[in-house]
């Protein structure tokens, strides 16, 4: 039976990561950068299983939701979402968790 989530939880590093990430390619455009941290975020909001979304396979212990070129790392801790970490997933990155 699928796990409804209580609540959902961005850590310091994911959050850190997410700022970084829009500074570094949006800082010139600030109307996209508005608009894929909208999309970004209300990905993370729209989590309602614990399994909703799939396994990551780098990092096998956390799922993942791809949002455009960012794939956003989370884990379940007794139906508590932690978003754990983003990671841009365009050619020549290399963002670990």
């Amino acid at each position: 039976m699928a796990e409804e989530v209580k609540k959902v939880v961005w850590t310091r590093k994911a959050r850190k990561a997410l700022n970084e990430i829009l500074d570094y390619r949006y800082k010139n455009i600030p109307t996209a950068r508005k608009i894929v941290r909208k999309d970004i975020i209300d990905s993370t909001k729209n989590i309602v299983f614990t399994k909703q979304y799939q396994q990551d396979e780098v990092f096998p212990q956390y799922r993942k939701i791809t949002v455009r070129d960012y794939r956003v790392i989370y884990r379940d801790e007794n139906k508590v979402i932690y978003i754990m970490n983003l990671v841009c997933t365009k050619a020549g990155n290399s963002e670990s968790t």
